[in-house]
């Protein structure tokens, strides 16, 4: 089952209980998916990278409303609600160390330095499990 799929049927399923915080993120994640295969005339076909790069903006919007309703003194236990729901969908990004240890064993695969090559080897093969910007100060210092 794609990521797609699985959004899909959690929502069918908030829907039928009554999750409202649940079914109205789900709701925005499927509805940008749908304007994207719309966009990119895919059909119906949403690709698990697409639907990492939609997540991954939720997740940058909300912590941003988090912020501004923690400075002036808001309740934000909703959107927390909804960053917990959100996260669920992706997996858990490695931390320094294991983002050291694979960029150090393709490094050495590759026989390779060069930036480049390693973040492309990352992105082919582990897409959405690091974090550009630590995988390339890494890459950097090698």
């Amino acid at each position: 089952m794609t990521l797609h799929e699985q959004i899909k049927s959690d929502f069918l399923t908030a829907r039928k209980n009554n999750d409202n915080t649940k079914k109205n993120i789900l709701t925005m994640i499927l509805s940008d998916a749908l304007k994207l295969t719309k966009e990119k005339n895919h059909g119906d076909t949403v690709s698990d990278d697409d639907i990492f790069k939609i997540i991954k903006s939720w997740i940058k919007k909300t912590e941003q409303s988090i912020e501004i309703l923690a400075a002036n003194g808001k309740d934000t236990s909703e959107l927390l609600k909804e960053k917990e729901i959100i996260l669920s969908y992706i997996p858990k990004t490695w931390s320094h160390e294991e983002t050291k240890s694979h960029i150090e064993k393709i490094s050495k695969e590759k026989n390779s330095k060069e930036i480049g090559v390693i973040m492309r080897e990352l992105k082919t093969n582990y897409n959405g499990l690091y974090d550009n910007k630590t995988a390339s100060e890494i890459i950097k210092g090698l």
